[in-house]
């Protein structure tokens, strides 16, 4: 018999050890969950599919910016009509058979929908090959301005309590040329078996050089130290950021489609 359960109608240590053993079963897949329901159960909106006690289908909507991050997996094809439809969306699909009904869903719509596709990639101890880590730094709020400067350049103009807040939760590492931040990296998600490492980004002036190369092997090695597999997603597209993480030994595992849904203004 198929349970539908939204996690905010529920003590959810009823459902704990259906989620635990569903992380445990593929931690890098269900990290997402797992990190969210212990850290940002306040900001995220969880409906979940049992069938025997067993987890067979979720929908996972992350609520802390404007764009909803929005996971779904399994059997769920019957939790797509609570996908916040309102609110730009970024949709991580892990089943090709959900891709059409959620576009079905969605066309109606008056918004726009652009469906690229992403690689997972992931790297463990035994095929991690650092690139210079001992030259990044750790990002701290001794260097906040330069991270403030450097966000700003990407596009994002934060606070400065909205920068402590980013620095204190998300473990980054920087490169510095001439006292300038121009290269950072990050894992935004740490849990004992796996880290999601992103927001891998170089100043347009400072491309080219092996500085993303060196930052994303700095938080690589910080992943791969505690025990944890690291992974991360690239558009596949991507080219030159794929041949960066190849040389640091991560490999593509897996090919998802995500859909970018933006409402007409």
């Amino acid at each position: 018999m198929l349970k539908h359960i939204h996690i905010t109608s529920l003590d959810f240590y009823k459902i704990w050890n259906a989620v635990t053993k569903l992380y445990l079963s593929n931690p890098i897949r269900h990290a997402y969950l797992l990190f969210d329901l212990i850290y940002y159960s306040d900001k995220s909106d969880i409906h979940i599919l049992l069938k025997n006690n067993e987890i067979c289908g979720y929908l996972l909507v992350w609520k802390g910016a404007v764009t909803r991050g929005v996971h779904i997996w399994g059997d769920a094809e019957s939790l797509i009509k609570y996908l916040p439809a309102n609110t730009p969306m970024i949709i991580q699909i892990y089943s090709e058979k959900l891709l059409n009904p959620i576009l079905n869903h969605l066309k109606p719509l008056d918004a726009n929908i652009n469906v690229i596709t992403h690689f997972d990639m992931q790297v463990d101890e035994q095929s991690f090959r650092p690139y210079n880590p001992e030259r990044a730094v750790q990002i701290t709020d001794n260097y906040l301005k330069h991270f403030i400067e450097l966000k700003k350049v990407q596009g994002r103009v934060l606070d400065e309590k909205t920068a402590k807040d980013i620095i204190l939760n998300w473990k980054y590492y920087g490169f510095f040329v001439n006292d300038k931040l121009v290269s950072i990296a990050c894992a935004y998600i740490r849990l004992n078996e796996a880290w999601a490492i992103g927001d891998v980004y170089t100043h347009s002036e400072f491309r080219g050089k092996g500085y993303a190369k060196i930052v994303t092997s700095a938080i690589t090695q910080k992943a791969i130290m505690t025990g944890a597999r690291a992974y991360l997603h690239v558009r596949k597209d991507n080219a030159p950021a794929i041949s960066v993480y190849k040389t640091l030994g991560y490999r593509v595992f897996d090919e998802r489609p995500w859909i970018f849904y933006n409402i007409k203004q």
